[in-house]
Parts: structure tokens; sequence; C-alpha cells
């Protein structure tokens, strides 16, 4: 017998109601145990003086009524509130859930690219007309601003043209050398053309069209590329050729039986008055520095000598700048710039799906998002594992000192 079967049974052995093998237990127990002995010992007493003096009415029933209340304050004070546990586990799920959720677009990816990989390909022909050999080249932009800079203007070195001042006597002369009314010019056009090419076989048809214009004499001048095939990107190609002008029809007509020719446009910009204009210039110059350079051996004084060298070299300057607007001008007249672009398609073909092969792909597809949302959330939680720890550190010192706080105010009472 223990302790707290003797004290279930303690009124019942002091009333007699107990069975003999039952009474023995009790008082072995009490001869073993002090503290039960001792609350047999004050029952007895406690009976005596009930049996010796008169008891008022309702005495029993009023401490008996207290022991009940002061044993329902201890339960209420004892009584745990289950429902916290539950708010606490709903706010740690929602913060891992919703923390995981709000930080999903922020998380390192799964899949990331090297920036140094070659995704885009970016070559620039040789110099010279008629090569067409591609070599790469890092300075892409260079290449872009020179394509930029002869796509914008409007009509070539119109500045230079504007930003010389005739003076009389070379007027004079361009209309002196200038061609009659009548007499014929050839005309100096400057031809473009750009067009798009839409093919199912990308690397066959951009190989195609680089041979085509190495075919017409013409040369690649520029070449970005950009796509991955592995990777599941559609692959595209931006180029730039010079194409001679006589063969430019003949280009087009060849470019349209690769692939999927759209978008074609033609362009043609008339440039002879430019031309003749500088030409004429530049004959002007020439003859002037002619008449200069035969000027030097009959200089008479230093004063002289260094005016004429002066001059001379004012009219080399002009010739050199003409010289050079004129190169510029047969380079566009006599080969055409052609802006082409190769882009790869792909078939859609149409399947009808079952109905158990969209559960099986929906499942599938939760299952991943599933997977990778648990991925997010470990990520998360490692990446938060710093400030938790701050947290849970301040939260225990902050309930530590309530503690104490209420320890020491209910010390306080009880010496009160």
């Amino acid at each position: 017998m223990d302790c707290k079967e003797f004290s279930n049974l303690l009124d019942a052995y002091v009333d007699g109601s107990l069975t003999e093998t039952e009474a023995n237990r009790m008082r072995e127990h009490a001869a073993a145990c002090p503290d039960c002995a001792a609350k047999l010992t004050l029952l007895k007493d406690a009976r005596r003086m009930d049996e010796e003096i008169e008891v008022p009415d309702g005495f029993s029933s009023s401490w008996r009524q207290m022991i009940r209340e002061e044993q329902a304050m201890e339960e209420k004070k004892t009584k745990k509130y289950p429902w916290k546990n539950w708010l606490a586990a709903a706010a740690v799920l929602v913060f891992v859930l919703g923390g995981t959720a709000l930080t999903r677009g922020s998380m390192p990816p799964r899949i990331t690219t090297d920036t140094t990989a070659a995704q885009s390909k970016v070559f620039s022909a040789d110099a010279g007309f008629g090569n067409g050999s591609v070599r790469k080249t890092a300075a892409s932009g260079a290449s872009n601003a020179r394509y930029e800079a002869f796509m914008t203007a409007e009509t070539p070195m119109m500045a230079a043209y504007d930003d010389y001042e005739y003076d009389a006597v070379e007027m004079e002369e361009a209309a002196e050398d200038a061609p009659a009314a009548g007499e014929a010019q050839q005309e100096k056009i400057i031809r473009s053309a750009s067009f798009t090419i839409k093919t199912t076989n990308y690397e066959t048809d951009l190989e195609s069209l680089q041979n085509l214009a190495k075919e017409m004499g013409g040369r690649v001048e520029y070449l970005s590329a950009s796509g991955d095939a592995a990777s599941g990107q559609t692959r595209s190609a931006s180029l730039t050729l010079r194409i001679p002008s006589q063969r430019l029809d003949e280009f087009l007509s060849g470019a349209e039986g690769i692939g999927n020719v759209t978008a074609m446009t033609q362009e043609m910009q008339d440039v002879s008055a430019n031309y003749y204009d500088t030409q004429t210039r530049l004959e002007t110059q020439q003859e002037k520095l002619k008449r200069l350079q035969s000027m030097i051996a009959a200089a008479d004084s230093v004063s002289d000598l260094i005016e004429i060298e002066s001059a001379i070299a004012d009219a080399q300057y002009y010739i050199d700048r003409y010289t050079s607007q004129l190169k510029t001008y047969d380079g566009k007249v006599d080969y055409s710039t052609v802006n082409a672009s190769v882009r790869e398609v792909r078939v859609t073909e149409l399947k009808e799906v079952t109905l158990g092969e969209r559960i099986a792909e929906g499942f599938r597809d939760s299952l991943e998002a599933g997977v990778e949302f648990l991925e997010d959330m470990v990520i998360f939680l490692v990446s938060a594992l710093p400030w938790l720890i701050v947290v849970a550190a301040a939260a225990l010192a902050v309930r530590l000192i309530v503690k104490r706080v209420r320890k020491n105010k209910k010390g306080k009472k009880i010496e009160s």
C-alpha cells in the first residue's frame, strides 16, 4: 500500500468499515510511514472532539465549502489553456509559409546562367569588299555605332558640304568646270534592303544566306546571333550584308528561296547632285593647289611664301576631305546594304489529351511545385535563422524578467 491509497481509505478505516485484510494493511503502512501515522492520529483526535463537543449547525458544511472554494481556485490557477499552444503553432505556421511565399521571388534561382557563356555571338567582317570571311570581334559596340551612323544619315556628308564656304574665285571656277545642262551624268543611286526569314531549319538557312552573299560577290559586315537550342530557346540572327548593287536584285530573288521571307523592304537614294558637286569642288581645289605650287617659285618675300604655304595646306585639307567623301559615296553606290534577320520558328502539333494524362500531368506539376516550395522554405528558414536566434534570446530574457517580478511580488504578499 502507498500513501495515496492510505489517504483514500483513512475515513473508512477509522469508521471500521474495512475488511480485516485491508485494516491489517492500513496498520502495517501506518507503522512504516510516520506521515501517514500522524494523519491517522489527527483524524482520530478530531473524531473524538466531534463526539465530545457539540458542533454548531452548518459548521461542517461551511468549512467543507471553504475547502472546495480553495481547491477550485488552485485548479483555476494551475489550469492550462491548450488554445495558447494552438495559437503559437498557428503563428509559427503563418510565419514559415507566409515568409516563404513572400520571399520566393528574391531567392537564389534553381537554374542560373553563366554570364561568361557565349549566348550571343557578334561578328564583324574584314575590311574590303568581296571578302566573305567573318571574324569574331569583342568591339561590337564600334560596329553598332558605325551601322547606326550609316542608317540614320539622311544625306551623307551634308554637314561637310554646308560648313564649307566658297570664295568668289572658287565659285566662278566651279561654275566654269560644271558640266553643261545637256551633258549626261551617270546617276549615283544608293540602294538598301531589309527582310526577315522565318525558318524551321535555322542553322542550314543561316549558312545558306551567308553563302548566297558570297556567291554574289558580297560580304557579311555584321552578324549577331542569340538563343540556345539546348535550353529550349528559339534562336535568331541579325546580319548586315554588303552586296554589289548590280546584283542586288539577283540576291533578293535568291533569298526568297531560303525559308519564309517576310517584311521585305527596299529603298533607293539619289545622291547624284551631292556626288558631282563634291567632285567639282575636288577638281577646283586640285587646280588651286597647282597654281599655288607654281607661285612658290615666284614668291618675293618670306611673308608671301608663308601665305602661299598656308593656302596650299588649306587646299590639301579640302582635297583630302572631298576625296574621302567621294570614296564613301562610291562604296555605298557600288555595294548595297542589306539588313537581314533569320528567326527560328517551331511547329506546334495539336494532340488530344486524355483525362488520365491530364490528371497525371496535374499531379506531377503539383508535386514539382510542392518540392520547389519546400526547398524555398528551407532556404528561407536558414536565411532567417540569425534573426530568429536574436528574437528567441530577447523573448527568453523578457520571460525570465517577468517570472522574477512575479516571484518577488508573491514573496512580499506572503510576508505581509
